[in-house]
């Protein structure tokens, strides 16, 4: 018992400094999402021991590529995004690990997109947006799969209130 009360003190420590280095997106960096009509979506790969109980990369990211849909933006597949240029990639990073009482994991959102630096005058590519979830402990992967959609809800919201301009622009008087 006291070892693993050792080794879940050790894992939240990590995922609480790992996360301190990144803020939660609000609404008030939602500019950053205005005229964003399509993404690519890319979800890391799982830790083996998190696949092998039952929760995979593909099925996170079916899940978001059908909430994204049905919100509005255009989920671009594998073989479309590198025939167009400035793609913007939207990240989910699961980092969940298993102990004897279950799973302590984080969750993490990321748009990924080309970017100009003025000083330099170069492209590249830079995180323009990232939001995480709070960091928590469950006995069932179903929960944390359960917490990723919650998230890319949020993430929907703000993406929504950033672009609520357009719809009225385009509703008649």
């Amino acid at each position: 018992m006291k070892r693993f009360i050792s080794f879940s003190s050790f894992c939240m420590a990590v995922l609480a400094i790992a996360g301190l280095s990144f803020g939660q997106a609000r609404d008030e960096n939602k500019e950053v999402l205005q005229g964003l009509d399509r993404v690519h979506v890319v979800v890391e790969r799982l830790r083996a021991e998190i696949e092998q109980d039952g929760l995979f990369a593909g099925t996170l990211q079916k899940d978001m590529e059908l909430k994204l849909t049905l919100a509005g933006i255009k989920v671009l597949s594998d073989d479309e995004s590198p025939k167009l240029s400035n793609v913007t990639d939207l990240y989910m990073h699961v980092d969940a690990f298993k102990h004897a009482e279950g799973y302590t994991y984080r969750i993490q959102l990321s748009l990924m997109e080309p970017v100009f630096i003025l000083r330099n005058s170069i492209h590249v590519t830079g995180t323009t947006f990232r939001m995480h979830d709070e960091l928590g402990m469950t006995e069932q992967l179903s929960e944390v799969r359960e917490e990723a959609r919650d998230l890319l809800d949020k993430f929907i919201e703000i993406w929504q209130a950033a672009n609520s301009h357009k719809e009225k622009a385009e509703t008649p008087p």
